[in-house]
């Protein structure tokens, strides 16, 4: 069985030919060993070659669902009816998949777990005909009306997740048949053209996914920006101001009428194969529709609560936790917010729960060993901890950080030369803690492009805000500078200037120019910004050819959105594919530390190899200030050596690990390791 549906062998049967269109594939997985018995029951059936000949079909990977049929009612069919029609499918018929499209008067859909004074604009869903209700999936607040599709599909699928993930995709790739460039974003959005068209959301029912979206084709944007009311924070997590900046209907994008679409999602979906419901059954889903329309459903009754805490995470969504404590102890809990529930929330945690002192130390004893995840996606026990208690306690550092800070003469030259120079360096915008060593062998990193960065990534010490003007003598300065210091090998790195339209490209190739110019025989590397991704930019900078180009990774793929605030972990691999593809030896590195797990290293390790990549850094992440990301562990010597030797066994030619490593420490070691 797929993870969306079972094969039946009726439907592999003997084709009539004059039936039989060509232009619908059939759109079944078989296994090997079900192919192999339809195929000797065609045999003994005695097929002739004629008809074999004219029922040869192409098996793809579509998967087949039924498409229910719901019978015409007397009663206006609201949004409850159709969730009814969910639940009532999900639970009576357990021997296929369904699908259905649908539409409803303008309406705002809640999420499961969603409180309606944080999302909706009740005064203006009321003046203005809006109804709202509220399903039993998770995730966020929905608007809808006759001019947006809701799709449903009920899945065999065991796993949710796995069911939501190859759904989206094949809601994505049902855009992209008609020529639409959809692609799948974030937790559960479809964008085109940077603008949501698409979203989705999904609950486990009696052993079965049902999972549904939202399409917007030619939905009233106006309503929907006005009835819904995000957070602040919450579009700010998506880069826009507010909810029209973020939507878009794809009825701009097609030519189809909307009936001509919806038509189109149905034999795309299920081919002709249907499911007509019964009187009965609109009898049950009748039912089920008043429970779902109540008031009590709807609106509930918010529990009284001793505590709130509340917080967003990026692949979580905004999580709001209402605690009753008596005498610190957990009497009831409630959870609130966009979040999609994987699991049974009270049975699998709030029950858990009850009777627990509400101290960080009890909650993690009682929870540890739990999949957290398994009740609500992407949820872990750290997270948790954080959402209740707050940041960690502060992690001692262990003796090996602990380093001599003593100056020497050699040490006072190189940090008079930069201050004569007017120079900003990394080493001391980001608290190196090599900086006395390296400026005392007069090496250091210069940084170009100012000292104000466009960007707050929460790992970085370099002031952010809104820079002022290239100078224009900076690369005069700093090539004088390289010269001054006597530097065989020079290293140079800039702020993130993503205010400028080039992204401070040109400021970068003059600041090459100049240095080669006046230091011909100096080995010099650059540490290069993202450039947004602009090819064009990074093979203009590489066409000065400096010997060698890196560019951060920084951390794991899981732990990016929260770490860095613009970049993006598969982005920063197209840098590093870009470079070595210039034929500049290029070069990475990333921190340990913040939570990540040794597998997640690893596959970082082969992303990076995948780029063609093959120098690499890896250093202990170590906490600015107060006001960054808090250092989750103190990585030890030995498992830096680990990943020394992981790292060289999987095909790096040059790794510098270890709790002080940073990008450019001993850079010129991995130029020399050919």
């Amino acid at each position: 069985m797929s993870a969306f549906g079972k094969s039946h062998h009726s439907e592999w049967a003997v084709v009539d030919s004059a039936v039989y269109d060509f232009k619908t594939t059939i759109s079944h997985i078989f296994s090997l060993r079900h192919l192999i018995i339809e195929l000797f029951y065609l045999i003994l059936q005695g097929i002739s070659e004629r008809a074999q000949a004219k029922t040869r079909i192409s098996i793809t990977t579509r998967i087949t669902m039924k498409y229910i049929i719901v019978p015409d009612r007397k009663e206006p069919k609201q949004l409850p009816f159709y969730f009814a029609v969910e639940e009532h499918v999900a639970t009576k018929y357990t021997d296929d998949d369904y699908f259905f499209a649908w539409q409803v008067e303008p309406t705002v859909m809640l999420g499961r777990n969603q409180l309606i004074d944080n999302e909706v604009n009740v005064e203006y869903c009321r003046d203005n005909g809006v109804h709202i209700f509220r399903r039993k999936s998770g995730g966020g607040c929905v608007y809808a009306d006759d001019g947006c599709i809701q799709f449903s599909h009920i899945s065999f699928a065991e796993s949710v997740n796995v069911a939501f993930g190859e759904y989206m995709k094949r809601v994505a790739e049902l855009l992209q048949g008609i020529g639409i460039d959809a692609q799948l974003s974030g937790r559960n959005d479809i964008l085109v053209g940077g603008r949501k068209v698409a979203g989705s959301a999904f609950y486990r029912l009696r052993k079965r996914s049902v999972l549904h979206n939202t399409v917007l084709f030619d939905t009233r944007l106006e309503h929907l920006s006005k009835a819904l009311t995000p957070s602040h924070e919450k579009l700010q997590s998506k880069g826009v101001q507010s909810v029209s900046q973020r939507v878009e209907n794809i009825g701009s994008h097609t030519n189809m009428s909307i009936a001509e679409f919806m038509a189109y999602a149905r034999r795309y979906m299920c081919g002709t194969e249907e499911l007509v419901l019964t009187d009965d059954d609109m009898g049950e889903i009748a039912r089920i529709e008043k429970e779902l329309a109540s008031d009590n459903f709807v609106y509930g009754k918010n529990p009284k609560f001793t505590e709130m805490r509340k917080k967003r995470f990026a692949d979580i969504g905004t999580l709001e936790a209402r605690i009753e404590l008596k005498n610190n102890v957990i009497t009831d809990m409630n959870f609130a917010g966009d979040f999609f529930l994987t699991g049974d929330l009270d049975r699998e945690l709030i029950d858990v729960l009850h009777g627990v002192p509400f101290t960080r130390e009890a909650v993690e004893a009682r929870l540890n060993g739990t999949d957290l995840s398994a009740i609500i996606r992407g949820l872990t026990l750290p997270r948790l901890l954080r959402l209740l208690f707050g940041r960690p306690p502060h992690v001692s550092k262990p003796d090996w950080l602990k380093i001599d800070l003593t100056s020497t003469h050699d040490y006072g030259e190189t940090a008079s030369v930069i201050a004569k120079h007017h120079l900003n360096t990394i080493c001391t915008s980001g608290l190196c803690p090599n900086r006395t060593e390296c400026w005392a062998a007069r090496t250091a990193t210069l940084m170009i492009g100012g000292n104000v960065c466009t960007r707050k990534c929460k790992f970085c010490n370099t002031q952010t805000g809104k820079p002022g003007r290239l100078d224009p003598d900076e690369p005069k300065n700093v090539a004088e500078s390289v010269k001054a210091l006597g530097l065989r090998y020079a290293v140079i790195t800039s702020v993130d200037r993503d205010d400028l339209d080039d992204y401070g490209a040109a400021h970068w190739v003059e600041t090459i120019r100049c240095i080669k110019k006046e230091n011909p025989d100096t080995i010099l590397e650059v540490l290069i910004p993202d450039f947004m991704g602009d090819r064009d930019l990074i093979s203009m900078v590489m066409a000065e050819r400096p010997n060698v180009a890196g560019h951060n990774m920084e951390t794991v793929r899981r732990l990016t959105p929260g770490v860095r605030s613009v970049a993006q972990y598969d982005r920063s691999l197209d840098v590093l594919a870009a470079i070595t593809e210039s034929g500049v030896m290029a070069k990475t590195g990333f921190m340990v530390g913040l939570g990540e797990t040794e597998e997640e290293v690893e596959q970082l390790m082969d992303d990076i190899l995948a780029t063609g990549c093959r120098r690499l850094t890896i250093g202990q992440y170590l906490q600015p200030t107060s006001k960054h990301l808090p250092v989750a562990e103190y990585v030890t010597p030995e498992q830096f050596a680990k990943y020394k030797q992981t790292a060289l066994k999987k095909g790096f030619k040059f790794v510098e690990s270890g709790p002080l490593v940073r990008s450019s420490y001993h850079a010129g070691r991995a130029f020399a390791t050919k």
